[in-house]
């Protein structure tokens, strides 16, 4: 990482001259690992060393060349050239610099836009080349993206983006920096008609098109080693007053940062483009075996004592969120980060195909067990999944969440970030989402942070799993505890599946293999899958309307409907209509010895009228 680090520093530390970064020719010798490449495959394909995977800098039509399916890429506005707006001259005139860059390149300017096909899936295309003055957005690179942004909204296409370089144009003045409201207008159309928009940050990004239209895409891709950043790592050096960290300004610390959703190597870009494109624009997959595993009958499992269910739950053994999303999801593409400062482990998250279905899915996931450690939900990633809710809500992907939580983090630190907020807003986003959702307990469903991605149209509980209204390290497993009162909590808590079902908080029981899902993995994962695929086909009959509305009732009416609610509140009736019965019979008694009392004289009418208000 050091060798890269200080190779893209003296790469790209000087200014306006590009001709020594524009790495278009065969090398004999990578330039970072110095390993012979001139004829691996993998370098003269994808310009990438086959032995350290350093990407080399690609042109534009190389790149649309290695993404778009063969002889289907239309170019557009193909012509359309800058002039020069503030007459900006030094030693050599922009117009000079600009005819140079277009004989070297063949480019009239540094995006290249246009509609092509990704594996058959018909997208408008976008790609900045740095080997054109950096790929520096100009007014006519600002229309070129805008226009092509405009043109996708209109006709319904995904947008994908390709950028490198992106910075400022000095040369066209606050012109150039305009561009960066024209783009993000144009963005705004793109959204509002619910457009897939998809960007890869490629080698360098930085400036004006990276703190604009690319950071606002739904999904944000980088190349393995990238600069990323709004400013140039040279000036990122200078503005520091300690040295950097070696990955700083790279794709890899991005992504640690949660500002990423992935790292993809180029040679895997076509296939993970082509992949996300068919899920969101909701394209099935045809599975054979779907319609099978529709038809599969599950019957209902045994139910298990409380303390034995609380036992299984809390084992280390077994299968987290990860586990069961790689064994049901095929494939599978996670997206990580919040897109502000972090990409909390706690929440894994991401699209793929469950059967032939395209879906979302976001899953707590309990850390690999350390001494000391909890199990708990934070902020940020609870960030995290409000941005696949958001993915699954405006692209239609029902929603899928795996709960598996001791509940919310109770540390300070959460609460100034936040998490009373974090939980409150994703709560609300999935009572608005307008595309089914199931979420199913597979091990601990603490408080709030379990309910927090609990507010569903089905909930589901696998047979061992447990759910409570509170942590349960509050009440069972704390220091100095009694195990028998731990049994005792766990029989009065009602946390097991079956007695969450008959409290009306559940809709199903989904059958572990016999012990738990620990002894056997894949024959949960199997009974889960065909359990969500069955809801989810029931679900998907509703229209958006009235999912809403039934799900609003659902929630609405929670608490009414169990046996135990009805028996309380017949309980209740009972106690008012003895009390009232009560009540009459004490204040006819008092009327009629007033009465008396008056008749017989003993004492006057206001001392009887006091004596009979006192039994009343």
């Amino acid at each position: 990482m050091r060798n890269l680090a200080n190779f893209l520093v003296h790469l790209f530390s000087r200014d306006g001259d590009m001709d020594h970064v524009y790495l278009s020719a065969v090398h004999e010798r990578c330039l970072l690992c110095e390993e012979p490449i001139s004829e691996s495959q993998t370098y003269l394909t994808y310009r990438v060393c086959p032995f350290c995977r350093f990407h080399y800098t690609l042109t534009a039509r190389d790149r649309i060349d290695l993404l778009a399916d063969k002889g289907t890429f239309k170019e557009s506005h193909k012509y359309l050239s800058s002039v020069d707006p503030l007459t900006f001259s030094r030693k050599s005139s922009y117009r000079k610099l600009l005819s140079q860059d277009q004989n070297r390149t063949g480019l009239t300017e540094a995006a290249v836009t246009g509609r092509c096909r990704i594996d058959g899936v018909e997208i408008i295309l976008v790609v900045l080349d740095f080997g054109f003055m950096g790929g520096s957005m100009g007014i006519v690179v600002g229309e070129k993206v805008a226009t092509a942004m405009e043109l996708a909204a209109r006709r319904h296409l995904p947008l994908v983006a390709i950028v490198t370089g992106g910075g400022v144009r000095i040369q066209e003045g606050v012109l150039s920096l305009m561009q960066m409201a024209k783009t993000v207008t144009a963005v705004k159309r793109v959204r509002d008609e619910g457009v897939p928009f998809i960007v890869l940050l490629a080698n360098p990004s930085t400036g004006q098109a990276y703190a604009s239209f690319a950071n606002l895409a739904d999904v944000i891709l980088a190349e393995p080693g990238s600069l990323i950043g709004l400013s140039p790592l040279r000036t990122l050096r200078e503005a520091s007053n300690m040295p950097l960290p070696l990955d700083a300004h790279t794709a890899e610390a991005h992504l640690g940062h949660g500002l990423l959703d992935n790292v993809v190597d180029r040679e895997a870009l076509q296939e993970r483009l082509a992949t996300l494109l068919r899920i969101f624009t909701n394209q099935k997959l045809g599975k054979a075996n779907h319609k099978e595993l529709l038809k599969i009958e599950i019957e209902e499992p045994a139910a298990p004592e409380a303390w034995e269910a609380v036992t299984i739950a809390r084992d280390t053994e077994r299968p987290m969120a990860m586990a069961y999303i790689r064994s049901m999801l095929d494939p599978f593409i996670e997206l990580r980060g919040d897109r502000l400062n972090s990409d909390d482990r706690s929440i894994v998250a991401g699209v793929g195909f469950l059967g032939e279905q395209p879906v979302a899915i976001i899953g707590q996931q309990r850390r690999p067990a350390l001494e000391g450690q909890r199990n708990h939900v934070y902020p940020d990633g609870l960030r995290k999944a409000q941005r696949v809710i958001n993915l699954a809500s405006r692209f239609k992907l029902p929603l899928i969440t795996l709960i598996d939580t001791q509940g919310a983090d109770p540390g300070l630190e959460a609460e100034e970030q936040g998490i009373g907020n974090a939980i409150a807003t994703t709560l609300s986003l999935m009572v608005e989402a307008s595309t089914p959702i199931v979420s199913a307990i597979i091990g601990e469903g603490g408080s709030e942070g379990a309910l927090a991605l609990g507010l569903s149209d089905r909930i589901l509980m696998q047979q061992y799993a447990v759910y409570s209204p509170i942590s349960l390290n509050h009440t069972l497993g704390a220091s100095y505890h009694d195990h028998r009162l731990d049994r005792e909590a766990a029989e009065a808590l009602m946390l097991t599946a079956h007695d969450c079902m008959e409290l009306g908080i559940t809709d199903l029981v989904v059958p572990e293999p016999e012990g738990g899902a620990h002894l056997n993995p894949k024959e949960a994962a199997n009974f889960l899958q065909i359990v969500i695929l069955q809801q989810l086909a029931e679900l998907s009959k509703l229209s958006p309307s009235k999912l809403l509305k039934r799900r609003y009732q659902k929630f609405r009416r929670m608490g009414e409907g169990s046996r135990f609610s009805q028996e309380a509140m017949n309980r209740e009736v009972e106690l008012l209509i003895n009390i009232s019965s009560v009540s009459d019979h004490t204040s006819r008694n008092g009327r009629s010895q007033r009465r008396k009392v008056a008749e017989d004289g003993t004492h006057d009418v206001a001392a009887a009228d006091v004596e009979a208000a006192a039994s009343d």
